[in-house]
């Protein structure tokens, strides 16, 4: 069973598809006309053409999201960033400097923790 429901505006007029993007919340399906030609309204992606050239689709791929905002170089330097961390703070326990609790969280990848 095909999800392309046809509507009919402008009086009976012009004919188009549905949108057929689906809510996450409610699970259901858009209202509003496809762009001609396309599956998906202007809300949803209908207007856009993507990356045309080779250098435009290359920095697409670049800065390609994994989840939210945040990049997988953003994502890369934070894991080195906190291991440096967790490893000055294994120096400092070792040598006096720090006293108490340890830092709570996940310890980076790759990092033998030692008490």
């Amino acid at each position: 069973m095909s999800n392309n429901f046809i509507l009919t505006t402008a009086g009976g007029h012009i004919t188009c598809l549905q949108c057929n993007a689906k809510s996450k919340r409610t699970k259901q399906q858009c209202r509003a006309p496809a762009t001609r030609g396309k599956t998906k309204c202007r809300f949803h992606g209908g207007l856009s053409t993507g990356p045309k050239t080779v250098r435009g689709k290359l920095r697409c791929a670049e800065v390609k999201t994994i989840h939210g905002f945040e990049t997988r170089q953003i994502r890369k330097e934070r894991s080195e960033g906190l291991a440096r961390l967790y490893e000055l703070e294994i120096l400092g326990r070792k040598i006096g400097l720090i006293t108490g609790e340890k830092t709570r969280g996940p310890k980076p990848k790759g990092l033998e923790g030692s008490t």
